[in-house]
């Protein structure tokens, strides 16, 4: 369980030792520098540039005991009320931003995203589109390489009762949708990389390290994508 917490508060933009400090500080009331030190076996120094960073980030406070600063961390509770404001302040600009990233007429636009932080992206991306969507090659690696949050992925695209219509090797372990429907080729026939197509939108996701993904947004593009898919689907085996 403490893996998934954080893999989850790494998603939420905190990094490794930061998240080490607030789950150090949750399991008591306050801490002073030292004892924080001590317990997360960081030094005193990296453990004070920590702390400052999360009471610039609003998730620390501190105060004085006898003269000696203490620290508090925001309740797991308080902590979700925190991010649930800060998704509201975006929510409240989207128009504007939408307005700002006005697109012209089949534009073509093309993204490179590198590391699971950015193949996390374009997957979350996806989830909140709640589109069908087809895909060729879907390999064990996603799961390996995700684990936790492969299956926060299925479960809410589960909920969002989208279909998933994919193109996969005969002997690939996967986990599948309800709502989706399969078909099979021999693995020489099968990329190693994965291609996926939703919403005048085509994804390349490079399952090698450093892992990363191109994104290519054109509807011209993504209807020759389709047509190769729909070819494949007719001699795919189900």
């Amino acid at each position: 369980m403490e893996k998934e917490i954080h893999e989850v508060m790494m998603d939420l933009g905190f990094k490794n030792k930061e998240i080490k400090v607030y789950l150090s500080l949750i399991k008591n009331e306050s801490l002073t520098a030292l004892q924080i030190s001590q317990e997360t076996r960081i030094d005193r120094t990296t453990t004070y540039d920590i702390l400052e960073r999360l009471i610039d980030k609003g998730v620390v406070s501190s105060t004085f005991k006898n003269k000696i600063r203490h620290f508090i961390a925001l309740t797991p509770k308080e902590l979700l009320t925190y991010f649930k404001e800060k998704y509201s302040s975006l929510e409240s600009v989207i128009p504007e931003l939408n307005n700002i990233a006005k697109k012209t007429k089949n534009k073509i636009r093309c993204n490179l995203f590198q590391g699971k932080d950015g193949l996390k992206s374009l997957i979350i991306e996806l989830i909140e589109a709640k589109i069908n969507y087809k895909v060729i090659g879907i390999r064990k690696e996603y799961e390996d390489i995700l684990s936790y949050f492969t299956t926060q992925t299925i479960l809410r695209l589960r909920e969002s009762k989208v279909k998933e219509v994919a193109i996969v090797g005969k002997h690939a372990k996967f986990k599948k949708l309800r709502r989706g429907t399969y078909r099979y080729l021999d693995e020489e026939l099968i990329s190693p990389v994965t291609t996926l197509i939703y919403n005048n939108k085509v994804v390349f996701f490079i399952w090698i390290e450093p892992y990363f993904a191109v994104s290519i947004e054109n509807k011209d593009f993504a209807l020759a994508q389709e047509e190769y898919f729909n070819l494949l689907w007719k001699i795919a085996k189900k």
